[in-house]
């Protein structure tokens, strides 16, 4: 039986027994998902998608409006 079937059983079967996210669980998404994607490419790996591109003037306007939100967000906290 394949690896990740087994690990989906077990998850379907802690989510029965558990109806809030226990450790176990968590431990087994975890293990889903490191399988499941490719582990040659780091999981995150953004920062080459623009690169050497410019950007349009909507998009800086929508990056420095974000970064303005999130550091409003931040001085109220």
């Amino acid at each position: 039986m394949d690896l990740l079937k087994v690990l989906r059983l077990e998850e379907s079967k802690l989510l029965q027994v558990f109806n809030k996210v226990d450790g176990q669980l968590k431990a087994v998404r975890t293990a889903i998902n490191a399988l499941a994607s490719n582990s040659s490419k780091p999981y995150a790996s953004r920062s080459h998608k623009l690169k050497g591109r410019k950007l349009s003037a909507a998009h800086r306007a929508a990056i420095k409006a974000g970064i303005a939100r999130a550091k409003k967000a931040q001085a109220k906290a």
